[in-house]
């Protein structure tokens, strides 16, 4: 006799296995796409901070490379006489530090003043003019050599200002491009930790219906241990022996030779 709660435990605990397997596979094809694109931004990411890097190295080398150039000894000949012109004309008034070869020419507007005496004789005129031309070239003599070592000094063009500035700007470059270079490493550190989304399959439903398999095989093996199992497939299992040398079991299938005095445990009828 067919137990119809048996075979309905079978097909329902068929269909939810079916179920969670279709569903396992679909969750796996999934968390392989998610696999891919998790590694193609990892990938992505990599690439990005590696050009972040090189261009915070090429920053801090030019820091260097311009700080280097800065004390250089072309540059700082040619600041330190840029600082002394300057100074020197600072320090004469706008005119020339050299004096005139020429004791009666003024060389500046200071000497145009003094040779402006229209007393005395010719000689003491001559005279005049020629103390007041060494006197004016020995004082700029001495404001050209006051420019001078001023312009290695702290004055506001001079080498002791302008050194220590550049060589603080050097050093700021350098520390600012590796500061970002920590720092965009530091966060790359965070975003390489990035793990790639967890597919997990869950279908409650098809577990329970996967359950009812246990009980539906539970029924089946009742049934064989009472010899009923063919009342499934509509017909009835009986024990006993074949006294033939053939024996049926049912339409539709080949014979099963046996031997004609072996006991089989059932013979179909």
């Amino acid at each position: 006799m067919c137990d119809p709660l048996t075979i309905a435990s079978l097909a329902i605990g068929a269909a939810g296995t079916a179920a969670n397997t279709i569903g396992r596979a679909g969750a796996q094809k999934k968390q392989e796409a998610e696999f891919n694109n998790w590694k193609a931004y990892q990938d992505k990411a990599r690439a990005a901070e590696k050009q972040r890097q090189d261009q915070f190295q090429q920053e801090a080398t030019a820091a260097q490379q311009k700080g280097l150039q800065d004390i250089s000894a072309d540059n700082q000949k040619k600041v330190q006489s840029e600082e002394e012109a300057r100074l020197a004309g600072l320090y004469t008034g706008g005119g020339d530090v050299q004096a005139s070869a020429d004791p009666a020419v003024p060389t500046s507007t200071a000497d145009a003043a003094l040779t402006g005496q229209r007393g005395g004789g010719e000689v003491f005129q001559t005279d005049m003019a020629r103390r007041l031309s060494d006197a004016t070239a020995s004082a700029k003599q001495r404001l050209g050599a006051l420019a001078k070592i001023n312009s290695f000094g702290g004055s506001f063009g001079g080498l002791g200002t302008v050194n220590p500035i550049n060589q603080a700007a050097a050093g700021s470059g350098i520390d600012f491009a590796n500061e970002y270079r920590r720092g965009s490493m530091g966060a790359y550190s965070t975003e390489k930790n990035v793990q790639p989304v967890q597919i997990s399959y869950s279908n409650p439903i098809a577990d329970i219906a996967q359950s009812f398999l246990g009980a539906g095989m539970a029924g089946v093996g009742n049934l064989a241990g009472a010899g009923k199992l063919g009342t499934m497939f509509g017909s009835a299992i009986k024990p006993g022996v074949v006294a033939g040398g053939t024996s049926a079991a049912w339409d539709g299938l080949r014979h099963i030779t046996t031997p004609a005095t072996a006991p089989v445990p059932w013979s179909f009828s």
